[in-house]
């Protein structure tokens, strides 16, 4: 795992991620330890987390939520912000709100790179 990605665990966790989409992208990786699929996708999503300049104020925020670990959290994920779950999933968060999202094999550093350019 990158440690450009912080692991969301808590509802208080959730809500600072959010609040900070106001001021920089916020990407929301849900991720299930299970799927073969969603270890590939992890791969892309770290790889592009790990290309961003250290101290750099205008990097996006990478999160990341264990699905089958922290169910309550991911399920809250769905309910405040509207999309459906699937997994693996990866929105990205613009000013509270989802300004982009994929799932399964549409998660790329490509697909990731043209919707934070977007």
């Amino acid at each position: 795992m990158s440690d450009r990605v912080v692991r969301l665990t808590e509802l208080a966790a959730l809500d600072e991620a959010i609040a900070s989409s106001a001021e920089r992208p916020v990407f929301v990786y849900k991720h299930s330890t299970v799927c073969p699929v969603s270890a590939r996708a992890a791969d892309h999503y770290h790889d592009f987390a790990d290309g961003f300049p250290d101290g750099d104020a205008s990097t996006p925020l990478f999160t990341q939520v264990m699905v089958i670990e922290n169910r309550d959290l991911s399920n809250e994920i769905e309910s405040r912000l509207g999309v459906r779950h699937e997994s693996p999933q990866l929105l990205l968060l613009r000013d509270g709100k989802v300004a982009w999202h994929a799932s399964h094999f549409s998660i790329s550093e490509q697909s990731i790179r043209s919707a934070l350019e977007d």
